[in-house]
């Protein structure tokens, strides 16, 4: 059963009275385009100043919530760059967050820039490797604590000196992949290029070569994984970063796994998004007119060139993107790095939050107006905190339904900004955990869709999970999405990794879900489920790896004749499984292996002129 948590708020205002507290509110009035009437809307943070989340001091670059020992609770992580060692936070509940002072990953000092959480080795928690001049994996033991991996044994080589790190798993086998960007001449020499690693499933990665993605050097800064095409497989884009007086285009890469079957790379050279020069930190993909596509925001530094440069916001239409220069968002210079994307005052729509590294100017938050405008909110505590804050994180880790802010200051010997949401209406939402089986059990990459209504207005969201999607760090792993007035979703549509598409109907607002891949087939008390495939797919094998049979998995949208085939890594046929005509649904069949030695195999399906396949592997 999915776990539930009642909204605490309702609909009043609560304030808290506290001499070591910051606490500020305001309200706003939006008048809505598409509404008669203007809606009053409250939104009200708190600046927390004590606790050690919000008093430790130290050289802080990235930061991610994150659940490491699966409590339901969110914890906190924040990467450390010089003699100081990372924070980790322990959430013990009621708004605490405790320092953790014990293990390997709470008192390593190896100066980390960065950090990105996955589930690396799929066994039910959160792994992380920090990125920086002296880069750590760790593994989570499943207690509590971490033990850091050897660098030579798990990647097959030492040198891992990088910028920031992305999991995804790029190649669709169920594991998720890692990618480091390597920022010449920031980092030390001998200048090194990108990396891509390929899980193998075993605790040890095969540095992949031959990409473009890891040929020539830059100033690289921030790697961020992306289906932005909406095809089935994550794409990579990742920031130029010359932060120097010239400026130069990002890198962005376009996975061609779903078009040739191979998980290969091109680089994108066309269009505004890949062309236009600038100092790019990181590009986040987020439907902020909720149209259904994915739209892109870049963050510009600029320090170098007259004391910053625009943001910048392209507007997907159907595949062609328009850059939008109409309003203060993307029109105002300033140094910006992390920024922070959700719906934080849950009327349904995205605000963004950017973090300012000048050091001489504030953060800056923007309210979605719901009509593609935003409109910036210049209050306290956002106008009158003032650090050279790179990166940024939100989630809600007090468990209230509203989006929580934690910023990173880079400044030597400097607290790090945390910032409690205490939403003031009554705007309802939904939070959801997803758990993959098929996919990555982190289900980085999968993409919700959420339908409701307001009266006759129907109203849809999309997200995507995303283990780098601020500033070296990323938020909340767990969905979370505003639900204005609405009681009930009408449609959540979940579209994993794998390729499997599961839809919910009639799901209360304001609880916690956790659906795990087709194993949550009518354990959500409270929606109807049903899967419908909508194209010919063909499932990652599962388990993968196996030791003596796996589930072979696909889905045909009409009757008609199917075969399924495996072979051998010698392109030998080893077994038909299926040669008959099918009804259209989800199919699955036992592919057993007892008699076949180790190895990579192959399985082909053929549906009248159409052929996908996909590899497995044989482990004993």
């Amino acid at each position: 059963m999915p776990a539930h948590l009642p909204s605490t708020k309702g609909g009043a205002i609560e304030f808290r009275r506290c001499p070591l507290i910051a606490s500020v509110f305001f309200i706003l009035f939006i008048c809505s385009p598409i509404a008669t009437q203007c809606l009053a809307q409250s939104l009200a943070f708190t600046k927390i100043t004590t606790g050690a989340a919000g008093t430790n001091t130290g050289n802080s670059q990235g930061a991610s919530w994150i659940d490491y020992d699966n409590d339901g609770l969110l914890d906190l992580f924040v990467s450390n760059v010089g003699t100081v060692s990372n924070f980790l936070y322990r959430n013990t509940g009621n708004g605490t967050l405790s320092r953790v002072s014990t293990g390997s990953l709470a008192i390593d000092r190896f100066s980390n820039s960065g950090n990105c959480w996955a589930d690396v080795d799929n066994d039910g928690d959160l792994d992380v490797f920090a990125s920086g001049s002296a880069p750590s994996f760790y593994l989570n033991n499943g207690d509590g604590e971490f033990t850091r991996q050897v660098n030579s044994t798990a990647f097959g080589i030492t040198d891992l000196r990088s910028w920031a790190c992305a999991w995804a798993d790029y190649d669709q086998d169920s594991f998720v992949d890692l990618v480091l960007t390597h920022p010449r001449g920031f980092l030390g020499t001998p200048q090194i290029s990108n990396l891509l690693f390929k899980n193998n499933q075993d605790g040890t990665f095969t540095n992949i070569q031959s990409t473009p993605i890891t040929m020539g050097l830059a100033p690289y800064t921030v790697p961020s994984w992306s289906d932005f095409d909406l095809d089935g497989d994550m794409d990579l884009f990742i920031g130029s970063g010359p932060a120097s007086s010239s400026r130069g285009p990002d890198f962005l890469y376009k996975n061609l796994l779903s078009e040739s079957g191979s998980a290969t790379f091109e680089r994108i050279d066309e269009g505004p998004i890949a062309t236009t020069v600038r100092d790019g930190q990181v590009i986040n993909w987020i439907d902020y007119d909720n149209d259904g596509d994915l739209d892109a925001f870049i963050t510009n530094w600029g320090g170098n060139l007259g004391g910053g440069l625009a943001d910048e916001l392209y507007r997907n239409d159907v595949g062609t993107f328009t850059r939008i220069t109409s309003q203060s968002l993307v029109n105002d210079n300033f140094v910006s790095l992390a920024s922070v994307w959700g719906d934080f005052d849950n009327d349904t729509d995205l605000d963004v939050f950017i973090a300012d590294g000048s050091g001489g100017r504030t953060n800056r938050f923007f309210l979605n107006n719901g009509d593609g405008t935003f409109s910036r909110l210049n209050i306290s505590p956002f106008n009158s905190d003032i650090n050279v804050s790179w990166g940024a994180t939100a989630g809600d880790y007090d468990n209230d339904g509203d989006l929580d802010l934690y910023v990173a200051n880079a400044q030597n010997g400097s607290a790090n900004f945390l910032y409690r949401n205490d939403l003031g209406n009554s705007n309802n939402w939904i939070k959801i955990k997803l758990i993959g089986t098929l996919s990555n059990r982190s289900a980085i990459g999968a993409r919700v869709r959420i339908q409701t209504s307001e009266g006759e207005q129907v109203i849809h969201q999309l997200r995507e999970v995303s283990s780098q999607n601020s500033f070296n760090g990323h938020n909340s792993l767990v969905v979370h999405a505003g639900l204005g007035a609405a009681s009930l979703i009408d449609s959540l549509h979940i579209e994993w990794p794998s390729g499997e598409t599961e839809k919910y109907t009639d799901v209360d607002a304001n609880q916690f879900l956790v659906i795990t891949e087709l194993e949550s087939l009518g354990r959500v008390s409270t929606a109807r489920h049903s899967i419908e495939p909508e194209s010919f797919t063909l499932h990652q094998n599962y388990p993968n790896p196996f030791t003596e049979s796996t589930l072979l998995r696909y889905s045909l949208p009409q009757d008609m004749h199917t075969r399924l085939t495996v072979y051998n890594a010698l392109g030998q046929q080893v077994t038909t499984l299926i040669d008959d005509y099918m009804p259209a649904g989800l199919h699955e069949v036992s592919f057993e292996a007892r008699s076949l030695p180790n190895g990579l195999y192959l399985y082909r399906l053929q549906m009248q002129n159409q052929v996908l396949y996909k590899t497995m592997l044989l482990l004993r």
